[in-house]
């Protein structure tokens, strides 16, 4: 803004001139007057070439700066008629879709720069065009937007679809560029068509009519290929090896599962079931965010597994993940400051970062203002003003010098230039994936206020699962349970019995979900949208019951075991001491008659120590008596010899006395 005599005037430097554009113009909603404000905004600058500025009210002139817009028409969802008071200063362009003649000189051109360095298929370049038109005009007649609000479909499409086949035509090495044959570039311009046309679909029904017109356009285009090319499934991917190839669903499923155990080690400790429709959103979502300008929309139910799977193929290709850490005092100053810091790490520092953006985070319609501007153009107007652009352009210098000669064109002495150079960088390393349950209220009317949700990002239909992936779901959660407690069968009764198990969850689930349907349509208030994580729900009380049963169970048999040990412990002591009896039993019978024999040899030794004794004491009393006969007489000699010693000499007296005793012993020793 520069001061002139004529008053403040708004006008570009070095005489340039400025192209303001405005895209959606149509978009605003209309006050309760019934007018866009920022149209009328708009149409004053277009009208009085100025405005007044807030602050002070002064008048702002504008020169050399003119405006143009661009809209759908407004019969579209969402749109607003632009009021004749506007339209009377603004010439309108018709721009309708190019014809099919118009589509067929595009692409052919597309298809023959794809190919220039295959000369053997460089003669079906027109051939490859003419079938992707063609599916893509019979898919744009099929579905329209009064069927779902998503299914618009636009030439951004085919060239999506086009730059798909030449990045993956890209990825091979030159020698293999060089060698593909029409049946392997059939193959692949069909997986990516698959990708862009029936991953948005949302019933079977459809997915099999996009099936059928695939396979009808490209066997008319080539009549040459064998029948096996379009065999389904088609699966092409980097996760195997460097090069984009097709690989089968069960090497993908095995290379997955050995990935989640080293992901539930480091990242998130989560049991995912890899079925088969895992296998194919995880093989769509790394396809996306390998990408430039990568961006997804992945919608179903909640429970299908939608942020896991996400953060997953992150993970496998070393992006990192920042997710909103939304809460009640979460407001848009603070969203403001996390897309900054996103935008920042991505722009300046080149770091690759998948941003998981979920419905449940939108706490102000201006969050999806504000992604709906960062999906359409990479940055968000207004967001570095005022004090936070001199922070970027210093975060920008430091991040060119970081990148050394890859930024070497960079003029840090332009803004303009770091800025674009910022820019670019986000929209090459930011990858944003939207996350969205079709049952909310909300999600048919998103598609209608920020259109470049569904124009800008490759949308997968997650939506619920099949059947099929239930019944895969329920068999490989409940196959560690033992169904066959307390039976001894064979292997294959038990895979009966985890079958019949699993069937039935299946058939609850189902019922259920019925119920509710039913109930829903008698009453809108009413019901209960069932979605596949009240079957994970279903699945995990299933386990904790089981449990609690199995662990009671298993508590009143380790109790009976117990008793039963004890009662066989018992049993055993008895027996054991009963053979000791036994034993000790036949000791005794021979102890016993010893002690017989023993008893009678006492009694008949007795019997005679008796007699014995009898005799002793008759032959102490014979002795007794005799003793005292003896002593008596003894006596009387005595006296009779004391009589005589008186006469003899002592000599004589002792001899004749000795000679007595002698005869008297002799005379005692014959008694």
């Amino acid at each position: 803004i520069k001061s002139t005599l004529q008053g403040l005037i708004l006008t570009p430097t070095s005489g340039k001139r400025l192209i303001v554009f405005c895209d959606e113009i149509n978009l605003p909603s209309a006050d309760k007057y019934g007018t866009q404000r920022v149209v009328q905004f708009l149409r004053q600058l277009t009208e009085r070439h100025g405005y007044y500025r807030p602050k002070d009210n002064a008048w702002i002139t504008l020169e050399r700066i003119q405006f143009v817009g661009a809209c759908n028409p407004p019969t579209d969802p969402g749109r607003v008629s632009l009021t004749h008071r506007f339209l009377r200063w603004a010439p309108v362009l018709f721009v309708d879709f190019p014809s099919y003649e118009s589509l067929l000189s595009i692409y052919d051109t597309y298809c023959r720069g794809l190919l220039q360095k295959n000369l053997k298929l460089r003669p079906v370049a027109s051939n490859l065009a003419k079938a992707m038109v063609d599916v893509y005009r019979a898919s744009q007649d099929r579905f329209t937007a009064e069927i779902q609000r998503h299914y618009v479909y636009s030439p951004r499409e085919l060239s999506r679809w086009s730059r798909a086949i030449f990045e993956g035509i890209q990825s091979l090495d030159e020698a293999d560029q060089k060698n593909m044959t029409p049946d392997e570039l059939v193959r692949l311009t069909v997986h990516e068509g698959l990708r862009l046309f029936r991953d948005r679909l949302t019933n079977e029904e459809e997915e099999q009519w996009t099936d059928d017109t695939m396979d009808r356009c490209f066997t008319e285009c080539f009549p040459t290929i064998k029948n096996d090319t379009l065999a389904r499934p088609i699966l092409f991917s980097t996760v195997l090896t460097r090069a984009y190839t097709s690989s089968t669903r069960d090497q993908l499923r095995g290379h997955i599962r050995e990935k989640l155990k080293a992901f539930a080690n480091e990242e998130l400790d989560v049991e995912l079931v890899v079925f088969d429709a895992v296998v194919d959103h995880v093989i769509r979502i790394d396809r996306v965010l390998r990408q430039p300008l990568g961006h997804m929309l992945l919608v179903g139910a909640a429970g299908v597994g939608k942020t896991v799977l996400s953060r997953f193929v992150a993970w496998m290709n070393n992006l990192s993940v920042f997710q909103i850490k939304a809460h009640r005092g979460y407001t848009i100053d603070d969203f403001e400051e996390d897309l900054r810091g996103i935008m920042r790490r991505s722009g300046c520092k080149r770091e690759k970062i998948c941003f998981i953006f979920d419905e449940s985070n939108i706490m102000d319609s201006n969050f999806l203002e504000y992604m709906n501007a960062l999906l359409a153009s990479g940055e968000v107007p207004g967001l570095f003003d005022g004090e936070e652009w001199p922070k970027l352009m210093h975060e920008i210098r430091e991040g060119v010098n970081a990148a050394g000669s890859a930024s070497s064109y960079v003029d840090l002495s332009s803004e303009q230039d770091m800025y674009k150079w910022f820019i670019t960088n986000v929209q090459l390393y930011l990858h944003v994936v939207f996350t969205m349950n079709p049952h909310s209220p909300d999600f048919h009317n998103r598609s209608a206020t920020s259109p470049a949700l569904f124009n800008r990002c490759t949308i997968d239909w997650f939506g619920d699962w099949s059947p099929e992936t239930i019944f895969q779901v329920a068999r490989e959660l409940t196959a560690k349970v033992d169904v066959m407690q307390g039976f001894s069968g064979r292997q294959q009764d038990s895979e009966i019995a985890h079958d019949i198990v699993a069937r039935v969850m299946c058939r609850v689930h189902s019922t259920v979900t019925k119920v509710n349907e039913n109930v829903r349509a008698q009453s809108a208030n009413r019901g209960t949208f069932i979605t596949p994580r009240h079957f994970l729900d279903y699945i995990q009380h299933f386990h904790a019951l089981n449990k609690e049963k199995s662990g009671a169970v298993e508590d009143l048999q380790r109790h009976l075991n117990t008793g039963l040990s004890k009662l066989r412990e018992t049993s055993d002591s008895v027996d054991e001491q009963q053979k000791n009896l036994t034993e000790k039993e036949k000791v005794l019978a021979v102890s016993a008659e010893r002690a017989k024999v023993m008893l009678a040899k006492i009694i008949d030794e007795t019997t005679k120590a008796e007699a014995g004794k009898k005799a002793a004491i008759a032959l102490k009393a014979v002795l007794e008596e005799e003793s005292k006969t003896l002593n008596e007489q003894r006596a009387t000699v005595e006296e009779q010899l004391g009589l005589s010693l008186i006469h003899i000499s002592e000599p004589t007296r002792l001899l004749s006395i000795s000679y007595a005793v002698f005869c008297l012993k002799k005379k005692k020793k014959k008694k």
